[in-house]
């Protein structure tokens, strides 16, 4: 298979935001099949587990808002990195803990994604950097590759998360 035209140019700032996108989407996608089914599983009640992922979404957007317009003046690598290390953060407590109101912390300032779709400062950020990277000729095309490798990273992560699920389901039917 050989790599298409408009990405044989690409720079390793190009290929960075490539890999990226499809890491951080595939996470989202395995999430979106198994956030509830955890939150469930640690003991929340129904309306604690939508009042969770409805904070989730109004921290990303309020988080999200505040990045992106502070990245061309601080930097836009930097405000990848800082919405990278609120998601890790946000993994890290919900791995950890069952209190909800850490939960409900960590949900509203993490960058996390309970639909499986883009949220946080991500995608702005980086279409203007990729946009920086690429000629002016192929931009269209490598724009319509970074979409498919996000919907294709999306895909994956909700078949594997699914995969991991009913397999764990399985399981335990046979213990």
């Amino acid at each position: 298979m050989t790599i298409p035209n408009a990405l044989q140019h690409l720079t390793r700032d190009g290929w960075l935001l490539f890999a990226t996108r499809f890491i951080r989407l595939f996470a989202y996608g395995a999430l979106s099949v198994v956030l509830v089914f955890y939150l469930v599983g640690l003991g929340l009640s129904e309306s604690e587990t939508g009042l969770l992922l409805t904070a989730t979404l109004i921290g990303d957007t309020v988080v999200s808002l505040y990045l992106t317009t502070r990245a061309d003046r601080i930097g836009r690598r930097r405000m990848l990195i800082v919405g990278a290390a609120l998601m890790t953060a946000a993994g890290l407590t919900f791995a950890s803990t069952t209190s909800l109101w850490l939960l409900m912390v960590a949900g509203t300032i993490g960058v996390i994604s309970p639909s499986g779709h883009e949220v946080g400062p991500f995608l702005s950020i980086e279409q203007a950097a990729l946009s920086h990277v690429v000629s002016d000729r192929t931009r269209t095309e490598v724009f319509a590759w970074y979409a498919l490798t996000g919907s294709l990273a999306t895909a994956f992560g909700a078949l594997a998360g699914g995969t991991v699920t009913r397999t764990l389901e399985q399981t335990a039917i046979h213990l």
